[in-house]
């Protein structure tokens, strides 16, 4: 069987399909790359969400078991997340009277994850009232109903 072409017929040349194919592979690999950007966009903020509820979580039982005590803490989470507590005695702008008995605090979590030579970190404070004397009733420590 013969195949006949007219005039005016004709095919791509193999350079033209080469062109093709380059300019092809160029607009996968930039959409390539877009959607894995995405995916690694998606993935760190998967990340920071739960670095933020760890902050979170750790910061609320932080005075809740024990008393506040200054200094610092820390520890680490399932080999990924590192975090710090740092508790300091809080005085107001304005002097208050000596004989109060509630003592403020501010305490400070830190959360830390990624490479260590280029951690990201997410902190968190608070001021907490801590009963200056034994037999004082604690803040966040009555009934739940």
């Amino acid at each position: 069987m013969k195949t006949e072409f007219r005039a005016g017929q004709r095919g791509f040349s193999l350079l033209e399909v080469m062109v093709a194919f380059a300019i092809l592979a160029l607009a996968l690999g930039v959409l390539l790359r877009i959607f894995g950007g995405g995916t690694q966009l998606a993935a760190n903020a998967g990340e920071r969400a739960r670095a933020i509820l760890l902050a979170e979580s750790l910061l609320t039982a932080a005075g809740r078991d024990a008393p506040l005590q200054p200094g610092t803490s820390g520890g680490e989470i399932d080999d990924t997340y590192r975090w710090q507590l740092d508790v300091n005695p809080w005085q107001p702008p304005d002097p208050l009277p000596d004989n109060l008995p509630y003592q403020a605090y501010w305490a400070e979590l830190t959360v830390s994850w990624g490479d260590e030579d280029r951690p990201q970190t997410y902190s968190l404070g608070t001021l907490r009232l801590q009963a200056a004397q034994a037999g004082l009733p604690r803040f966040g420590a009555g009934r739940s109903r």
